[in-house]
C-alpha cells in the first residue's frame, strides 16, 4: 500500500436479531472491539519481533501505533467502519502500519478460506497463531445475545462471516503443537543457587519451580539478589499448551528495581529541554505480571517489561504529549487540554 494512500476501511458488521433496531449491547461491542485490538496487537508484535513476555501487554508505543480507529456506525444493522491507524500519525513509522493492515487482511482471508497453509505462512509462531484465533473466536457474543459479529471490507464482502468463524477457526485452536523455542523474559523469585554446576531455581508467580543454567558473568547480580524477584531473559521452551517449560541459554539476569523514574530533561525532535524542576514518576512492580508501571503527572500511566524499558516509556510519553499539546495548533483546544498544555510548558 503506498505510504501517502488512504488506509483500507475495514467494517466491524452486528448482524443477527439482537441488532435488528440498530443497537446492541454494551459488552458485546466491548468484546467485540477488545478481541479484534487483540488481533491486531498480536500482529504486530510479531512484525515489530517483539518479546511476547509472561503474558500478553502492550507497550504504550504499540497501543497507540497500532489502535484500531472507529468511525460512526453506518446505517443498516450495526455497521461500524474501522482502520488501523494511531492517534498521532506523524510519530511513527506508515509503513509498519500498512505491513500490519495488509497482514491483518491477509490473515482474515485465510480464516475464511480455510487455508490453513496460507494461515501458517502468514503468522510462522504457532503461538501467535493460535492466540490470534483465540482472539478473533473471543469477537463472537454468547449465542443467547441473537448476534454474530463479521468483518467486513469497504464493499462490505465478507472477509469473516461471524456464522461461520468458529467452525473455521477450530483446526487452528486444536493444531498440535510440539514444544517450540521463543525467546522470552521471566520474572521469578531467585531462591536457590547452586555454584558447582552454576544453576539457579527460580520460583514462578504461579508456584511452579524453575532451573536455569547461567554464566559465571552473572554471579555478581544473583548473588545480590537471592530471594528476591530478578528478570531472566533465554530462550523459552514450551510445550503442547503453550507453558513454559525450561528457559536455556540465557542471555540476560536483571534486578527488578523499583525506585521512581526522574525526569530532569525531555528531548523532542533532537531538541533537549531542562526540566524546571526534576519530575518524579512512581514505579510498581507486579511480579505475577512481570511488568513495571508508571504514574504521576499529566496523567502518566504506562508499562515496561524492564527498568530500561518503562524509563524509555515515561520519555516517550512525555514526548508524544509535548508533540500533542505543545507543538500542536492549540485553537481547538478545549479547557483540560489548555490546562495540560501550560502545565508541560512549565515543566520544561
Amino acid at each position: 500500500m503506498p505510504l501517502d494512500a488512504a488506509p483500507p476501511e475495514f467494517h466491524l458488521h452486528f448482524e443477527g436479531e439482537g441488532a435488528r433496531d440498530h443497537s446492541v449491547p454494551g459488552s458485546a461491542l466491548a468484546q467485540a472491539i477488545q478481541a479484534l485490538q487483540r488481533s491486531v496487537h498480536l500482529l504486530a508484535m510479531a512484525h515489530e519481533g517483539r518479546d511476547l513476555g509472561q503474558r500478553l501487554r502492550i507497550s504504550y508505543e504499540l497501543e497507540r501505533k497500532y489502535a484500531l480507529v472507529f468511525k460512526l456506525p453506518d446505517k443498516g444493522g450495526y455497521d461500524i467502519p474501522y482502520i488501523i491507524g494511531n492517534t498521532a500519525g506523524t510519530l511513527f513509522d506508515p509503513n509498519d502500519v500498512a505491513v500490519v493492515t495488509e497482514q491483518h487482511q491477509a490473515v482474515l482471508a485465510a480464516v475464511q478460506a480455510n487455508d490453513t497453509p496460507a494461515l501458517k505462512r502468514l503468522i510462522p509462531l504457532a503461538l501467535i497463531r493460535r492466540q490470534v484465533a483465540a482472539a478473533l473466536k473471543d469477537m463472537q457474543p454468547p449465542a443467547r445475545m441473537g448476534l454474530v459479529v463479521s468483518i467486513e471490507d469497504y464493499r462490505q464482502q465478507k472477509l469473516l462471516d461471524g456464522r461461520t468463524a468458529s467452525e473455521r477457526l477450530a483446526p487452528i485452536l486444536n493444531e498440535p503443537v510440539t514444544p517450540s523455542v521463543h525467546p522470552r523474559l521471566v520474572t521469578g523469585r531467585l531462591d536457590a543457587l547452586d555454584f558447582q554446576r552454576r544453576s539457579l531455581e527460580l520460583q514462578l508467580p504461579t508456584g511452579r519451580r524453575l532451573e536455569c543454567s547461567y554464566n559465571e558473568d552473572y554471579e555478581p547480580v544473583l548473588l545480590e539478589n537471592r530471594r528476591e524477584w530478578i528478570q531472566v531473559r533465554g530462550e523459552a521452551v514450551l510445550d503442547e499448551n503453550d507453558q513454559l517449560k525450561a528457559l536455556n541459554n540465557i542471555t540476560e539476569i536483571l534486578e527488578v528495581d523499583d525506585s521512581p523514574v526522574a525526569v530532569d530533561a525531555l528531548t523532542v525532535d533532537g531538541t533537549t529541554l531542562a526540566a524546571a524542576k526534576p519530575l518524579i514518576f512512581p514505579v510498581e512492580f507486579d511480579p505475577e505480571e512481570g511488568f513495571y508501571t508508571a504514574t504521576g503527572a499529566f496523567h502518566m500511566l504506562v508499562t515496561g517489561g524492564t527498568r530500561a524499558e518503562i524509563e524509555a516509556a515515561v520519555a516517550e510519553a512525555l514526548a508524544i504529549l509535548w508533540h500533542e499539546y505543545v507543538l500542536a495548533d492549540s485553537d481547538d483546544f478545549s479547557a483540560d487540554a489548555l490546562s495540560l498544555r501550560d502545565e508541560l510548558i512549565g515543566a520544561f
